[in-house]
Parts: C-alpha cells; structure tokens; sequence
C-alpha cells in the first residue's frame, strides 16, 4: 500500500471515530430526581411533583425529550406536562390539582401512577426509538371523612312545639367545616317521609332549621336526617336522629272537695283542666267519665262535662250509692280519655262519710217506725175506747135504770 493510500485510509478511520463519538454523546440522558411531596392525598387537594434530569442529543437528526403522565389503575391517562426537549441539565415542579383528574373512586380511594416518561428518535433510522418510562410514582388519593354536630336539637318534643336547631358539618381529616357543600334534609314517620328539601352549608359548614311538630312532624317517633351522596371530595354520609312528639299533658286543679262529709250532704267537687301550648289553655268543652267505688265493688259511673273555661262541677247525692252499712270510705276517679293531641289524665279522690246510713237502711227504718207508730196509735185508740166503754156501763143515766119491786 502506497503512501497515499495509507494517508486516506487513517483520515477515514479519524472521521469515524469522530461521528461514533458525535453519536454516541447524542444519545445520552441521566435522572437525579422523580419524587412526591407525600404518598397519601385527598381530592380536594394538589400534587407537588419534582423531577431533574439530564439529556444530550443532537436536535438536527434526533428526537428526544422528558414528559410526566399520571394514569389511573386503568391504564387510561389523566393528565400530562408538555414535552420537555433542553439539552443538558433540567430541573421541573409540577403542580397537578386533583379534582381536574376526574378521578373515579371506588371504595372511596383510588390508586394513582405518575411517570418520568423518556422518548428518544434517531431521524436518519440509525438505531431506531425509545420510549420508556424512567421513574415511577404511586400515590392514594382518598375522600374526606364527614362529621355532623346538632345545636339545639331536641330529643323529645310537646304537640305544638317548634325546635329551633343547627347541623354544623365538617371533615375529621382537617377539622375543616363543609364550606358550600348541598345536603338532603328529610323527616321520616312510619317509613313515610313528611319532608324532604336541599340545603347547602354556609361559610361555618352550618345548616339551621326550625321545624314545627304540627307542620313537620308526626306524632310518636320521627327521624331526621342528613344525607351527602355523589361528593368529588367527600366520602358519602348519612346522619339520623330521632325526635319523638309527645301529646300535650294535661293538668287538673282542684278547686273545692270536701274528704268528709255528713249523711245528708252532696258530694261536691270543681275542678279546672288546663294545659300548655306555648301558654296556657283551658280544656274546653270535653266529656269526663266519673267512677265511684269501694274497695270490692263499682257505686256510681255517669260523665261531666268541661265548660268554655275549663271549669267542670260535679255534685253527687250518697242515696245514688248501693253498699253496705259499714262501708264509709270511698274512692272517686275523674276520667279524661284524650283526643288526638291530648293525654289521657285520670285523678282519683277519696272521701269519707259521717254518720252514714244508707237509702235502703233509712226506708226500712222509717217504715219500721211507721209500722210501730201507727200500732202504737191502733192500741192507744183501743184503750181509750175500751175505757170509755166501761166508764159507761159502771155510771147509768137515772132514766135508764129500772126499779123492780
């Protein structure tokens, strides 16, 4: 080989060695970083993602660049960053907004894979692409847990009643207040919902009602209660309580009742009936059952009646009663058998009864004294006609004698 031969044979290998060099260094990259801030997130939250790297290639024949793409546990891709193609050393913070992904949960959580995505073409065909992922993040994203506080409710309400009452709603995760969050508000009794409406929280995660035991409400049991379904950042959540609805109470004053009487007197009694829906007021017009009675048996039933003011008089003669001589010591029930929003209320009396003699006794002494009176009568009238009549014959009238001789 003659010398110029050898001159361009090294000029050659010199060239090729400097464009496999070239290549080579086009061709080249390096990941320092690819982290989370935490592993763990809530919907309502952000993800802080940082990444560096390095990346060396030639531009006038090569593609190459670093992209960051979040999937869900699908496969499908949620989000990604724009392509990222500087040549040399870079470094990148990603913030991504959770509730944007449209994430699906199931369970309420969801699990999420963020990836350093690599691509690399060579546009001359030399050595082909790449695409690989460089760095794998996985995180768990959850829904908040919800809490709900009652002011002012009341447990056990009177008929005619209202309960002025506050929900205040607020995450347990935080110690957040639900902030502009609608919840369904309903009243159920006897599984038949009397009311049923959407309310939304305000700034203090707080809902106010005043419900109405006559509007609202049934008598008995009842159950309100609060529901938050289909929530991108809460978990859904139901609260109940129960509220029961009495009737109203009835109260009795007794105005006149005398424990012991005298053989001869009335059994007298007055009393007044009253109760409160938000002030007080008089049972009007209602029918009272009145029972009289011993330790053995029932003397005496009939019914009274309230007036206008809630006044009622009772007056009872003893001769209505039919027991035995001995028995003196009674027992007297006033009943009032309620409506609808009014309670049953029964008061009993006892009373006593001097010198008694009853209506069948009496008769039965008053005849037998007729009887004797009257034979006392018969036999004073016989002597003093039996008298008269001998009076008579022992003293003759001088016409009336006869002289024998």
């Amino acid at each position: 080989m003659n010398k110029k031969n050898k001159i361009v044979l090294f000029l050659c290998l010199v060239l090729s060695i400097m464009l496999i060099t070239k290549s080579a260094k086009s061709f080249s990259f390096d990941v320092f970083v690819f982290t989370s801030d935490k592993d763990i997130y809530y919907n309502n939250e952000n993800i802080n993602i940082n990444a560096s790297w390095e990346l060396i290639y030639d531009p006038s024949h090569e593609i190459s660049y670093f992209q960051v793409q979040v999937f869900d546990i699908f496969d499908n891709i949620l989000w990604n960053s724009s392509e990222h193609h500087e040549i040399g050393y870079s470094e990148k913070n990603w913030t991504i907004n959770i509730e944007f992904l449209n994430i699906s949960f199931s369970n309420y959580t969801n699990t999420l894979f963020i990836k350093l995505y690599h691509f690399y073409k060579d546009q001359n065909g030399a050595g082909g692409s790449v695409n690989a992922f460089r760095g794998i993040i996985i995180v768990n994203v959850l829904k908040r847990n919800v809490m709900c506080q009652l002011i002012g409710l009341k447990s056990v309400l009177k008929y005619g009643d209202y309960n002025f009452f506050t929900a205040k709603f607020y995450s347990t995760d935080n110690n957040s207040y639900l902030v502009n969050e609608t919840f369904l508000f309903e009243i159920i009794s006897n599984k038949k919902i009397l009311y049923q409406n959407n309310f939304t929280t305000n700034e203090s995660g707080e809902i106010s009602f005043n419900i109405s035991t006559i509007s609202h409400l049934n008598l008995g049991e009842n159950t309100i209660i609060f529901n938050i379904r289909n929530n991108m950042i809460y978990k859904n959540a139901t609260f109940s309580y129960e509220i029961l609805v009495e009737k109203l109470a009835i109260f009795v004053e007794i105005l006149r009742f005398d424990k012991n009487l005298e053989n001869d007197h009335l059994i007298t009694i007055k009393l007044y009936f009253y109760f409160f829906n938000q002030s007080i007021k008089p049972l009007k017009n209602q029918i009272l059952k009145t029972i009289i009675y011993n330790d053995l048996s029932l003397e005496y039933e009939d019914e009274f009646k309230t007036n206008q003011s809630g006044y009622v008089d009772i007056e009872i003669s003893p001769n209505n009663f039919r027991f035995k001589e001995n028995e003196k010591k009674f027992y007297v029930d006033i009943v009032f058998n309620g409506t609808k929003y009014l309670e049953n209320k029964t008061i009993t009396l006892n009373f006593k009864i001097q010198n008694f003699l009853s209506q069948g006794v009496f008769n039965l002494f008053f005849t037998t004294n007729i009887f004797l009176f009257s034979i006392l009568i018969i036999l004073f009238t016989s002597i003093c006609m039996k008298v008269n009549i001998r009076k008579r014959t022992k003293f003759k009238l001088i016409r009336d004698l006869t002289f024998k001789f």
